[in-house]
């Protein structure tokens, strides 16, 4: 365990997830903290999708916050992709949001955020492909994924990301929902359409604009105006 800006730091080589994890942690503590791990044996993203990732190549790790040192918990995870973002944006590259929680580079997944909240913490599970050698390969969701390797031919240091990452969102979480909104939308990708699942069926629709709640306001082909929570399947229509 270390110290790094206020946030205590727990390492692990191997876990099943660097959530659940943190979620045992959170019984007997108090103090906001990391947990990373270098493999996890059933990582896993947003609607139950593995998070797969190759040891010690990629970050892997969950920011743990009492909730009563966040006074936006609903937009959490816009902080946390501002914060990824504003990382790789250090590094030269071009990031850009899919609503609510994916990060992606070239219009290829490089980062994806999973939010929970459980007794009185708020838990960020951040994945991020850093070392990953793989260009835009297809995994068995059928997405294009890529890493900061494949893109720029370079090697990047596991923990001096998680720093970064700690300091990024020690900044994000104090914003005010406004300007945290505001920032999260200089990085949307709010062009590409999308299909979001409506009993069963994906339908087709237009981004048109996010809340202040963090709720997506998408036009149907019908005309409808609809608001989506970010509980909500959605996907990118090239999905």
């Amino acid at each position: 365990m270390n110290d790094t800006d206020c946030w205590k730091m727990f390492e692990y080589d191997v876990v099943d997830s660097t959530n659940e994890t943190a979620k045992n942690i959170c019984d007997d503590y108090t103090e906001r903290f990391v947990v990373t791990a270098n493999v996890q044996r059933v990582g896993k993203g947003q609607y139950g999708r593995k998070w797969l990732s190759p040891s010690g190549e990629n970050l892997l790790a969950t920011f743990c916050i009492p909730q009563c040192e966040i006074t936006n918990d609903n937009l959490i995870s816009f902080a946390a992709a501002n914060a990824v973002c504003v990382i790789l944006k250090e590094f030269d590259f071009t990031p850009k949001c899919k609503w609510p929680n994916d990060i992606e580079v070239d219009n290829c997944k490089i980062a994806g955020i999973l939010t929970e909240k459980i007794n009185d913490w708020i838990l960020i599970g951040i994945g991020l492909n850093l070392n990953w050698p793989e260009r835009k390969s297809e995994l068995e969701n059928g997405k294009k994924h890529t890493s900061l390797f494949a893109e720029s031919g370079k090697k990047y240091n596991v923990d001096k990301f998680v720093l970064l990452l700690s300091k990024a969102l020690n900044l994000q979480i104090n914003l005010s929902p406004a300007d945290l909104l505001d920032f999260y939308k200089t990085f949307w990708n709010k062009k590409r359409n999308i299909q979001i699942l409506v009993d069963d069926n994906w339908l087709t629709a237009k981004q048109i604009g996010i809340d202040t709640d963090g709720t997506l306001i998408a036009g149907l082909s019908s005309g409808q105006t609809i608001k989506i929570n970010t509980s909500a399947r959605v996907r990118t229509n090239d999905v």
